[in-house]
C-alpha cells in the first residue's frame, strides 16, 4: 500500500527496516488521458515510461527535480515558500493527499498522510484551501509573486532610507566644497589596486577549484564506463546459468555440477550492487558537472568585476586633474549624485508598491466570499450526513473546520476522521477540476472496531466513494466481508513476507527494460 504513491514520489511516514534493507525497486502502471504509463523508482531514481518503454523524465530529488517535473505532467500549479523566502512547487506528496489514508498518522489527525514531505510553513491550511478550491491555483500563483515582491519593495525600501540619511549627513557638513588633495585622490587609487589583486587571487582560486572538479569528473566518468561495462559481463553470466540445465558436466574432467537457483540468486545480488554503484557514479557525475558549471559562473562574474575595475584604474590613469577630483568629490556633486539614486529608488519602490497592491487585488478576486461559503455549506453538510452513517457525534456541524475535525476518543475517532476525509473528497471533486488519483485507504480497522463498526466502516468505504474513482484498502480479514462489485486479493507469502519468490523471474523479465535504460541514463 505504500509503494503505491511512493512509486510516485511520496514518502511514506513509516516504512519497515527489512523493506528499507531488500532495497526494493517499484513500478507502478497507470492510466491518465486514454493512455497508459509507468512509474517506476529504482537505485533512488524516479522515472516515468509511457507505453512504448520511453523515458519521458527523470529525477533524483523530490523538490528540485523530480517534484516540478510530475506537477507539469499532471497540471499541478500550487506554489508555495520555503522558510528562505525561495518560491518552489512543494513535493508530489502535496498533490496526492487528499487521496491517501495512512495506517501510520492518518487515522489520528488530517492531512498527516505523508508528515516528513509536509514540510513547508502553514501545509495543513494550505492543503486544505487549495484542495477544496477555496483557494485555487491562480491564488497561489499570485500569492508566490506577492512574497517575492515584498522582499524586492523590503529591499528599495532600506536602499531609499540609506539614501536620505547620507544626504542628511552632507547638508550638515560646513561650507560649500571640500577641500581635497592629491594623495586622497592617490589612495583611491589604491584602493582599487587593491581590490584588483584580490580578485586576482580569487580568480586563481576558482581556476584551481574548475580545474580540480574537470579532472574528479574525468574520474568519475571513467568509473561509469567501467561499471556498465561489468554489469553487462555479469548479465551475460546470469543468461548462460539460466540456459543451462540443473546438472552441469564439466567438459575437461566430465564430473556433473549443481547450477543451483541460489548460485543464479547470488548473480543477480552481485548485479544489483553494480547497478547501485554505476546510479551512484551517474548521479555523483550529475552533481560534479553541476558543481563545475557554478564555480565557471562564478570564474566568470569575477572576470567581469576584474575587468571594471582595471578599466577604471586605466581611466584615473589618463586623466589626474585636481579640478576633477574636487568636482567629483564635491558636497554639491555628491548630493546630485545621492539625489539621482534616490529618485531612481523613489520611482522603482512605486513601481514595486503598484504590483504588490495587484497581486493583493489578484488573490482577493482568486477567493471570492460567496464561493467559498458555497464549498463551506456543500462540506459541512456532507460531514454531517458522513457521521450520522458512521455513528459519530458531532459538535457544532455548521462551525466546522475544512482543514480539521476534533476526533473523539477511543474507537469513535477513526470513524470521525474516515467522515472528514469522505466529506472533503467529495467536495475536491465538485469545486474543482484537478486531476483525480485512485482512494487509497490503509488499514480503517482502528481503536479497536467492533464486529458492527468495522463492516459498517468498510461498507461505507465503497458505498460512498466518489463516483469513477478507483478505490484500493488494505484489511486483515476480509473473509466475512461480501460488498458487491468489489475485488478481494490476498498477499504475502509468509509472515511478515510480501514479495513473492514463484514470481521474480517474471517480474525482473518486466523490469528489465525500464533498468536498462535507467542505468544507460537514456
Amino acid at each position: 500500500m505504500k509503494s503505491l504513491y511512493e512509486a510516485l514520489g511520496a514518502t511514506p511516514n513509516k516504512i519497515d527496516y527489512r523493506w528499507k534493507n531488500a532495497n526494493v525497486s517499484s513500478c507502478l502502471e497507470f492510466e491518465f488521458e486514454g493512455a497508459t504509463w509507468f512509474s517506476v523508482k529504482a537505485h533512488g531514481v524516479h522515472s516515468l515510461f509511457d507505453d512504448t518503454g520511453k523515458r519521458r523524465f527523470w529525477g533524483q530529488r523530490l523538490v528540485k527535480d523530480w517534484g516540478p517535473k510530475l506537477a507539469d505532467f499532471f497540471e499541478f500549479k500550487l506554489e508555495m515558500v520555503d522558510k528562505d523566502g525561495e518560491t518552489l512547487i512543494p513535493p508530489p506528496a502535496y498533490l496526492f493527499a487528499p487521496f491517501y489514508i495512512d495506517q501510520d498518522g492518518s487515522w489520528q489527525n488530517t492531512w498527516v498522510s505523508f508528515r516528513r514531505d509536509f514540510y513547508l510553513q502553514g501545509s495543513p491550511i494550505t492543503l486544505a484551501d487549495y484542495h477544496s478550491g477555496i483557494r485555487p491555483d491562480g491564488y497561489y500563483a499570485a500569492k508566490a509573486e506577492l512574497t517575492k515582491e515584498k522582499l524586492v519593495l523590503a529591499s528599495l525600501e532600506t536602499a531609499i532610507e540609506t539614501l536620505r540619511q547620507a544626504m542628511s549627513q552632507i547638508v550638515e557638513i560646513e561650507g560649500s566644497t571640500p577641500i581635497y588633495d592629491l594623495q586622497e585622490f592617490a589612495r583611491e587609487c589604491d584602493d582599487l589596486v587593491a581590490e584588483s589583486e584580490r580578485l586576482l587571487v580569487l580568480q586563481a582560486a576558482h581556476r584551481r577549484t574548475v580545474s580540480d572538479l574537470h579532472e574528479e569528473s574525468h574520474l568519475v566518468r571513467a568509473e561509469a564506463v567501467l561499471l556498465k561495462s561489468t554489469l553487462n559481463e555479469m548479465r551475460g553470466e546470469f543468461e548462460l546459468a539460466s540456459s543451462l540445465p540443473r546438472q552441469v558436466e564439466c567438459p575437461t574432467c566430465g564430473h556433473e555440477y549443481q547450477n543451483s537457483l541460489a548460485e543464479r540468486f547470488a548473480l543477480i545480488e552481485d548485479e544489483g550492487v553494480l547497478s547501485k554503484a554505476l546510479i551512484d557514479a551517474q548521479s555523483k557525475l550529475e552533481r560534479l558537472i553541476e558543481k563545475e558549471r557554478a564555480e565557471r559562473s562564478k570564474l566568470d562574474a569575477i572576470g567581469a568585476s576584474l575587468a571594471r575595475v582595471q578599466k577604471i584604474l586605466e581611466v584615473r590613469k589618463q586623466s589626474l586633474s585636481l579640478n576633477d577630483v574636487l568636482v567629483a568629490a564635491g558636497k554639491t556633486e555628491a548630493a546630485k549624485l545621492l539625489r539621482g539614486s534616490l529618485n531612481e529608488k523613489i520611482v522603482a519602490a512605486d513601481v514595486s508598491r503598484s504590483r504588490t497592491d495587484s497581486l493583493r487585488t489578484s488573490m482577493k478576486e482568486f477567493t471570492d466570499k460567496t464561493r467559498t461559503s458555497e464549498i463551506m455549506k456543500f462540506y459541512r453538510t456532507r460531514l454531517s450526513m458522513y457521521s450520522q452513517k458512521l455513528d459519530v457525534h458531532l459538535d457544532d456541524p455548521e462551525k466546522q473546520s475544512i482543514a480539521s475535525i476534533n476526533v473523539a476518543r477511543g474507537s469513535e475517532g477513526p470513524r470521525a476522521l474516515l467522515a472528514y476525509y469522505y466529506a472533503f473528497l467529495h467536495t475536491k471533486i465538485e469545486f474543482t477540476t484537478n486531476v483525480r488519483f485512485p482512494v487509497v485507504i490503509d488499514a480503517p480497522n482502528q481503536q479497536g472496531q467492533d464486529k458492527v463498526h468495522l463492516p459498517q466502516m468498510v461498507e461505507f468505504i465503497f458505498d460512498h466513494a466518489p463516483d469513477n474513482s478507483q478505490t484500493i484498502v488494505a484489511i486483515e480479514d476480509a473473509s466475512e466481508l461480501n460488498i458487491e462489485g468489489v475485488i478481494i486479493a490476498n498477499y504475502g507469502e509468509a509472515k511478515r513476507q510480501v514479495l513473492r519468490q514463484k514470481e521474480f523471474d517474471r517480474v525482473q523479465a518486466f523490469f528489465d527494460p525500464f533498468l536498462q535504460k535507467i542505468l544507460a541514463m537514456e
